[in-house]
């Protein structure tokens, strides 16, 4: 005789009931089953994971029982059976479609403080759990144990299709349409099937024990009131022709591809459909299942394998027909995006589609795919500004290459736009535009080592649309009705390259320049009606330049500049490039000390000292930058790149002061990288010493110590003082000229470093393009080009940057390269009877001509030109 143990004896008895409840449909079986559960409640044991219930594992009905989890008899049990007051909810069947819980007249289980709805549409949030109630214990699944009034979107479980959910005392599980288990809520009696004991959250999946080759396929589970059970089949149902695809795999794409019979399209045709046109199946296909990493969701990780996606759109667009099925799915899914999703999971759509378009992009037909991108961009800008932050931190977490690939995208499709004739400046050029801003912005978020190079988001512009955007960007300030307002490219410079952006400066300066021109009906036109005028003397340079300046009025300003010298009448582009040549390089230098100069004296700032005549200098000083700026003029400027920051309202940076004193600044970064030990060595307080004085950087508290906690303060109050409070009155005058004579809107297209590039050219001196670009005489034979390049190539590199002077007015190259200089030489035309080895070479700067002599060897014109070169007419300033 065996004698059994009352715990044996109850598990025979649960072995026998769940055997018996396998065999029943409906309520029956569920009745049946809670009394499997009601067994397991006076039992001791706990299985903290799942295990299969032996004598129903292929007894009866094809499949196993599986069981985990168990109750403590000291928990009172609440009764388990009739209709919940408290907290009722409706079961979900499989099929059905509701729109909010319900009160179920029928049974219900045991679960009172947790209340669960679940309910689907055919387009949007097909299979979402809503979850309301108590969340003390987290069975409510929002990564949170606080309760909700309202239901609230499962968000984590977003994606996933849920076909059915059961609920204990403070555990939930869920079944998902891909045949897993997740749980969460209260775990101590091991409920969740997690193999420990905790108090998840969130939805984490049930490990079930792995007894067949491909695991156990679950057909339903079910909660007591601190245990779970769940039945299993060996095979699969045969799913309707209405089901949903449940799980799209690499297998099924593969099929989609190489299957091309009539009968199979059919059906292949069915399943894209319920795929790309629903944002759950897309979800769900690219989810990052490694670790269960999706489960990590957050505005910081979209929980996506992007690999896989980039594989598998890769693979749809091998086949046209197939490419074809998917963009008109995802073409009806767009409308039914939510513009404010209920978890972040739902912008994950968003981030597929990008790597989707780049696909048919690069395989679809140019109308179709621009079509399905600007379908995209609109629903993206019906997105609240929260949810477009998401999407860029998301995509700015991406790969350098990914991010490239994704805007390569939007710069394809905006560059069509702009290729058509007229171009459209309604919402289409807008959407694909703040699109493309969304992604500058997240760019300019991460760090530096991070980003993606600016130049990346450029597109080519031609002069002609540029011509029109600029007539219609300068006449929108007077526009009233602002929701009319055309969109124009020039309010989105990043997508604009650097020649676009001194294309388009040129362009309104020149417009600029010619409405400030007053027409003269009647009598003659005088040089003095279309030019800013100044008639200097040469021996008063500077201060005839300054008085005639303050007495003109500022829309003088706005014409073309002219220069005459001595009362010579002749007007040409020589004198004007000498003014500025000669002016800048006298005032910018340590000898005249306007400006106060670094420990190199390299680069020059504005003083913190100034008296009311200075100030009127700074302001004059500024209208002559803005003058050189308006007319194309390169100009000798050693500032920082600070300068053009603050003229762009970019606020000052360290760097900025590593730029212009690099051991000041190394210092600097010495404290902040030093820890508390190193400061208390210091002893350093939060006293300065700035261009020769004393200055305390918080006057509230002259006695306050440099600590660890305060670096960062010090630091950055130290950069403030350098660049702005001690420089604050000098340089708004300074900033004030400037901007009186150069139009702000223009000058803010272009970048600090831009901009300072546009003023002061470059040093980079490409000489090879240099005699690329050189166009001959017709009389200059070969022997004589020889002959040139030999000398200019014996030159020195300082006498070289004297020849650039000498043929465009600048030592410096223009901000866009060496290629923007073209050389023309020609024969100087001599009085008869005279040679050419008696004269020297001239230029004519504002067209780069060099007027060579033709000299008869290369001794004679290397000594000719270096002579030239030396050459300058000494102005008194």
């Amino acid at each position: 005789m065996i004698i059994r143990s009352p715990c044996s004896l109850r598990e025979e008895k649960f072995s026998l009931w769940t055997q018996l409840a396998l065999t029943f449909r409906g309520p029956w079986k569920l009745f049946v089953t809670y009394l499997c559960l009601r067994l397991l409640a006076g039992a001791s044991t706990q299985w903290p994971s799942p295990k299969v219930v032996r004598c129903t594992h292929g007894a009866g009905t094809p499949g196993a029982s599986w069981v985990w989890g168990g109750v403590r008899p000291s928990l009172t049990r609440p009764n388990a059976w009739g209709v919940c007051r408290r907290s009722p909810w409706s079961w979900w069947q499989q099929g059905e479609s509701r729109a909010s819980p319900s009160a179920s007249p029928g049974p219900c289980w045991a679960g009172a403080e947790t209340t669960v709805g679940s309910w689907g549409w055919e387009t949007k949030q097909n299979g979402a759990v809503f979850t309301f109630g108590s969340g003390q214990y987290g069975q409510l699944g929002h990564n949170s144990f606080c309760d909700e009034l309202r239901p609230r979107l499962v968000a984590e479980l977003f994606g996933a299709k849920v076909t059915k959910i059961a609920c204990g005392w403070h555990h939930t599980l869920v079944l998902t349409e891909s045949r897993r288990v997740h749980s969460f809520g209260r775990g101590e009696c091991g409920q969740l099937g997690h193999a420990e004991e905790s108090h998840p959250s969130v939805p984490l999946p049930v490990q079930l024990p792995q007894d067949t080759n491909h695991g156990p396929i679950i057909e339903n589970i079910y909660a007591g009131g601190n245990c779970s059970f769940a039945t299993s089949v060996k095979e699969a149902r045969e799913e309707s022709n209405t089901a949903r695809v449940s799980n799209v795999t690499t297998d099924v794409i593969d099929k989609w591809v190489s299957e091309c019979n009539s009968k199979s399209w059919k059906k292949i045709k069915g399943e894209i459909l319920r795929t790309f046109s629903s944002a759950s199946s897309m979800n769900q296909i690219f989810l990052d299942q490694s670790n269960d990493k999706h489960l990590q969701t957050s505005s910081k990780y979209c929980g996506l394998n992007m690999s896989h996606a980039r594989h598998s759109f890769k693979k749809l667009s091998r086949k046209d027909h197939v490419l074809a099925e998917v963009q008109d799915a995802v073409l009806l899914l767009l409308p039914s995006l939510d513009e404010m999703p209920e978890g972040v999971e739902g912008l994950r759509i968003f981030l597929l589609l990008n790597e989707l378009l780049h696909w048919i992009q690069r395989h679809g037909t140019r109308g179709t795919s621009t079509t399905l991108t600007e379908a995209v961009a609109a629903a993206a800008q019906r997105l609240s500004a929260e949810s477009l932050q998401v999407l860029g931190d998301w995509w700015s977490s991406q790969t350098s290459s990914t991010k490239v690939r994704h805007v390569g995208v939007w710069k394809k499709a905006l560059s069509e736009i702009l290729c058509s004739h007229p171009v459209p400046r309604g919402p289409r050029l807008r959407n694909l535009l703040l699109v493309l801003q969304n992604m500058y912005n997240a760019n300019g978020r991460v760090a530096e080592h991070q980003r993606i190079p600016e130049q990346t988001f450029c597109v080519e512009v031609s002069q002609t649309f540029l011509e029109e955007d600029l007539r219609i960007w300068r006449s929108m300030s007077n526009m009233k009705v602002l929701d009319n307002r055309p969109f124009v490219l020039c309010n989105f410079p990043f997508v604009m390259d650097l020649k676009s952006k001194k294309m388009a400066f040129d362009i309104y300066a020149t417009i600029t320049q010619r409405a400030h021109q007053p027409m003269i009906p009647y009598g003659p036109a005088t040089e003095s009606y279309f030019f800013l005028g100044l008639k200097l003397k040469r021996a008063s340079l500077l201060e005839g330049t300054f008085k005639q300046l303050a007495a003109a009025h500022p829309q003088e300003l706005k014409k073309p500049l002219a220069v005459y010298y001595d009362e010579d009448p002749k007007l040409t582009d020589v004198n004007k490039r000498d003014l500025f040549h000669h002016l800048f390089r006298k005032m910018v230098s340590p000898g005249s000390g306007t400006f106060m100069f670094n420990d190199s004296e390299t680069l020059a700032w504005f003083p913190s000292t100034a008296n009311e005549e200075d100030k009127t200098h700074f302001f004059l000083f500024g209208v002559l930058c803005g003058l050189a700026l308006w007319n194309n003029s390169v100009i000798h400027l050693p500032f920082p790149l600070v300068l053009f920051k603050k003229l762009l309202g970019v606020e000052p940076t360290l760097e900025d002061l590593k730029e212009f004193s690099p051991d000041v600044g190394k210092s600097l970064q010495c404290i902040l990288n030093y820890d508390e030990d190193e400061l208390m060595k210091l002893d350093g307080d939060f006293i300065i010493n700035w261009d020769g004085t004393e200055v305390c950087l918080d006057p509230r508290n002259p006695e306050k110590l440099l600590t660890v906690l305060n670096k960062k303060e010090f630091v950055d109050a130290y950069v403030s003082h350098a660049f702005n409070a001690s420089v604050e009155a000098v340089f708004e005058e300074f900033k004030r000229g400037f901007f009186r004579v150069c139009d702000r809107d223009p000058v803010t297209l272009f970048r600090p470093e831009e901009l300072q590039g546009l003023l002061v050219g470059q040093d980079v001196y490409e000489w090879a393009k240099l005699k690329q670009n050189t166009v001959w005489d017709l009389w200059i034979g070969s022997s004589n080009k020889q002959m040139f390049w030999e000398v200019f190539d014996e030159l020195t590199e300082d006498q070289r940057k004297d020849f650039l002077w000498f043929l465009t007015g600048s030592r410096r190259v223009p901000i866009l390269g060496m290629d923007q200089v073209r050389m023309k030489v020609q024969v100087p035309q001599l009085k008869n009877g005279q040679g050419y080895d008696q004269h020297f070479p001239e230029a004519l700067t504002c067209h780069s001509i060099l007027y060579l002599p033709l000299y008869s060897s290369k001794e004679i014109m290397r000594e000719k030109l270096t002579e030239a070169l030396k050459t300058e007419r000494v102005f008194s300033m």
